[in-house]
Parts: C-alpha cells; sequence; structure tokens
C-alpha cells in the first residue's frame, strides 16, 4: 500500500498509529487531533481522508464532508434537523453521515477546531460519536484539551491523537523538498516554532521576512539602551497584538512572531561568542521562553514582553 501519510514532516508517532489502523483496517469510529495551530492536524487528517475515498480528489468526492473555516461553527451545519438550511455546506454532517456512501465504502468528515462550536452546542455531536454509522470516520482537531476549548464528553468519545512541535530541520527539509532555496529553508524553519503548516503557508511570502528583519532591528535597538526604549517597544507590540485579538484574522499572531524573530537573533549571537558572553545570550534566550510561556498563560502581555525586553537592554 503506498504511504498515505508520505512527505509530511515530524509526528512519526501520531502517523504510525494511524498507519497501523489503516493496514488493519481497524480504524476508530472519531478521532480528536490535539495540538496548537500550524502543526499539521488538519493536513494528515486530509491525507487519511484520502486513503479511504480514493476514488477522487477530497475536493470534489461525494463522501467527503469537511469545515475548515476560521469564524464560529454555527449549530445548522451540524444538527440533524436544522432550523435553517447550513450556510456553508449542502447537507448538516448529521444529514450527511445518516446518508450511504455515493461512490465508495466509506463516508469521512473533518471539523478543524472544534471549539469554534459552542459548548451547548457541541453535545449534539454526542450520538453521533457514541453510534456512528459503520464504514464512518470522523476527524475533530482541538488546540488544546482545555474544557472550555473542546468538552469532556466530547473528548471521551473520541480517539486522542496528540501533535507536537516539529524540530526545525525536518521542517527545513520539508520546504526544500517544496523546492524553497536552502538559505530561505533554514530561516522559515527557525520562524516556524515547529509548525511546518505555518512554514509551508509563508514559503514565498516576502513579507515574512521583511517582518522578521524589522523585529529584529527593533531589538538591536534596546541593547544598551536607555530604559524608555525597551518600555515602547514592548508597548508598541502589546498594541499591535490587541488589534489582532479584534481583527480574528488569519495573520500571525505578532507578539509569538517577534518573540520567534528574537529567538533567532539571539541564538545567532550565542553561537557566534563564547565565555560568559555566551551565556549571557543563552540566558536571555532561556528567558525568551518563559515570556512565550507567561503569553500562553494569558500573563499581561505587556508586563511579561516589558521584563524580557529590559533583561535584553542589559546585555551591550
Amino acid at each position: 500500500m503506498i504511504d498515505p501519510f508520505a512527505g509530511l514532516a515530524g509526528h512519526s508517532k501520531a502517523l504510525e498509529q494511524l498507519r497501523s489502523q489503516l493496514k488493519t483496517d481497524r480504524l476508530a469510529h472519531a478521532y480528536l487531533f490535539i495540538g496548537e495551530a500550524g502543526l499539521g492536524k488538519a493536513t494528515v487528517a486530509r491525507a487519511l481522508a484520502s486513503a479511504l475515498l480514493p476514488e477522487a480528489p477530497l475536493p470534489r468526492h461525494p463522501d467527503y464532508w469537511e469545515d475548515d473555516r476560521i469564524k464560529l461553527l454555527h449549530v445548522n451545519e451540524i444538527r440533524l434537523i436544522p432550523d435553517k438550511p447550513p450556510e456553508f455546506h449542502e447537507l448538516t454532517l448529521q444529514q450527511f453521515l445518516n446518508l450511504k456512501p455515493a461512490v465508495g465504502t466509506r463516508r469521512a468528515a473533518l471539523i478543524t477546531n472544534i471549539g469554534r462550536l459552542r459548548d451547548e452546542h457541541q453535545s449534539m455531536l454526542l450520538k453521533t460519536l457514541e453510534e456512528p454509522h459503520p464504514h464512518r470516520v470522523i476527524v475533530l482537531t482541538a488546540p488544546s484539551l482545555n474544557p472550555f476549548v473542546v468538552t469532556p464528553t466530547v473528548v471521551s468519545r473520541c480517539q486522542r491523537v496528540s501533535f507536537h512541535p516539529v524540530p526545525a530541520p525536518e521542517i527545513e527539509k520539508l520546504l526544500v523538498a517544496h523546492d524553497i532555496q536552502p538559505q530561505r529553508a533554514r530561516l522559515l524553519a527557525d520562524l516556524a516554532a515547529g509548525r511546518p503548516g505555518w512554514a509551508l503557508r509563508r514559503a514565498r511570502d516576502e513579507s515574512v521576512i521583511e517582518l522578521h528583519h524589522a523585529w529584529t532591528q527593533r531589538l538591536e535597538e534596546v541593547f544598551g539602551a536607555p530604559a524608555d526604549v525597551p518600555l515602547r517597544v514592548a508597548a508598541q507590540l502589546d498594541s499591535e497584538q490587541m488589534g489582532w485579538r479584534r481583527s480574528e484574522g488569519e495573520e500571525e499572531d505578532p507578539a509569538l512572531f517577534a518573540m520567534a524573530s528574537w529567538q533567532v537573533e539571539l541564538r545567532r549571537r550565542m553561537l557566534a561568542s563564547r565565555g560568559r558572553e555566551q551565556g549571557r545570550w543563552a540566558r536571555l534566550l532561556e528567558l525568551s521562553y518563559d515570556t512565550l510561556g507567561y503569553l500562553e498563560q494569558n500573563v499581561s502581555p505587556r508586563l511579561a514582553l516589558e521584563t524580557f525586553l529590559l533583561e535584553c537592554r542589559k546585555a551591550s
């Protein structure tokens, strides 16, 4: 059998599990792929669906249903008898799964980021997940198991598959295989923070490299500067992140991107130095990872960024 996951970067444990289940035809009726955005959860889910539905490409396969939009997922796209006809699909998810396969022997469905469906509406999926029709495979994805994202009852009815950040060398190799110039691939792999999906989306976007250089320059301005300089940079980045949160767009969180850019520069300086100087850059690099953790824990972004940049100011 041709490997359906050939050409994907990382996730060896998850892919081996799915390969084994495909080979033995002992697939779960429902999966929950867990991991932050950009790791490749949806890409793996589509590869799995393609292996189950070989009759035609997924976008025009009558036995495939997918919802990967960013906006909230309305319950009328899910329930068997909706209040109004679904806006984005010919059939609701439950209507689709209730029908017999049209051209193959299976039906497959994918919902990315199940957290887009409100908690009270996720319960409508329970019977579908508990007692599915034979030869149906449903894949849900979620950034975490936080009960405010995906309800514990939904989690309990799915087979969980965890996705973790992919090492930069594997992302670099993936980009080179997609005809990205090696030097650019190396930089994008470092900026990707373990997310091959992000790297592939940005591979030919020149603005990403320009933005990286811009944030690197802002960090260089902080080194040895008066205290007001790092405070201004932190205020600027905090303001940009607030605008990003309000926009609800697909763009990268500016705070996370700036931190990734600064980590690339700090790592470069660390590797180019020796002795106590190298230790100083290593401590700042370690602090950058702590700062990312604070940002993920909803600590005040401005306070976390000010603390980090004030420490960077001490490096001359």
